[in-house]
């Protein structure tokens, strides 16, 4: 089709829907801009310019400074077209949106080195795979605030080769894997099975150490495993304390051991079953959704139990 007649065609369809939406008294062209901007501004603080935003948008760039910069008698834009609108509040950047040389925020690159080092990566190792200046960069980048987006691509990538690999499998010796495990576990980082692949970018988002965080059974499962209590956990395994405060010493006491022996059975049950569907040929994702888990939780009970674990019980 002639691009002559695509737009004339378009233009046509947008008319038929502005009369028919006047009819209907839902006609709004204009929407209030308060709130676009201040998502647009939040936008811009993770790192990324007005001409990504407009990239990414398909919002003009004129459309944002007006929205953001208008310094005039009448102040900021008071009001943004509706299709600008809804384009701009659908859109938060990935990873991949930003230029190479963007600072962003370095909480989920933070994450991945913490806890590559406490599956036995060390920096150097992490080092020979990606291009990075020097290991001591890496090693700060643990405690950094900001790193650019080309980094943290590369760090993401290496992180989602290494994070289910033995380092001592791959090339690291194991004292040295077995020192950065020490390190990691001083200072309290969190393993990949504690990160979820959807939320460990958000830096408002926290470990979930046991697959059921924030529940009695998650508590438990930081007892038997050693795992210090996060406070989510602290939070539920109080409140079952106190559902049951009514009950005898004896009753309380019989509950207590029925919840330990049953948090311990089905993570090892789960464990097993999910190796033996795997071995099977099924995929993971098809094996999480069998078992009525997600991934995240099935890898976490693999990696906490092992196969002779399983056969033992």
């Amino acid at each position: 089709m002639p691009t002559e007649q695509a737009i004339r065609e378009a233009k046509n369809r947008w008319a038929r829907r502005r009369r028919r939406l006047i009819g209907y008294g839902q006609w709004q062209p204009f929407t209030d801009a308060a709130r676009v901007r201040e998502h647009v501004l939040a936008i811009q603080a993770t790192g990324m310019g007005l001409a990504g935003i407009a990239k990414h948008t398909s919002v003009g760039i004129g459309t944002l400074e007006y929205l953001l910069y208008r310094k005039d008698q009448y102040g900021p834009a008071a009001a943004i077209r509706t299709e600008s609108a809804q384009a701009l509040l659908a859109y938060w950047p990935a990873l991949d949106d930003y230029e190479d040389g963007a600072n962003i925020d370095a909480t989920g690159t933070r994450r991945r080195l913490q806890a590559l080092a406490k599956m036995g990566w060390s920096s150097k190792a992490i080092h020979q795979r990606i291009d990075c200046s020097s290991v001591q960069t890496l090693e700060r980048l643990r405690y950094r605030t900001k790193v650019t987006a080309k980094l943290a691509r590369a760090i993401r990538d290496v992180y989602n080769d290494l994070s289910a690999k033995a380092a001592e499998e791959h090339g690291v010796h194991p004292s040295i894997a077995s020192r950065s495990r020490t390190y990691a576990t001083r200072y309290g980082w969190a393993g990949p099975e504690a990160w979820d692949p959807d939320t460990i970018d958000d830096p408002d988002a926290k470990p979930d150490w046991t697959g059921h965080c924030g529940t009695d059974r998650g508590w438990w499962l930081h007892r038997l495993e050693g795992i210090p209590v996060c406070q989510p956990c602290e939070a539920a395994h109080g409140q079952w304390k106190a559902e049951r405060a009514h009950l005898t010493h004896s009753e309380r006491w019989r509950e207590l051991a029925q919840a330990r022996g049953e948090a311990r059975s089905r993570e090892v049950d789960l464990a097993h079953d999910g190796r033996e569907l795997l071995r099977h040929g099924v995929d993971i994702e098809r094996v999480a959704e069998r078992l009525g888990v997600t991934r995240n939780h099935l890898q976490q009970a693999m990696l906490r139990h092992s196969a002779d674990e399983a056969v033992a019980a």
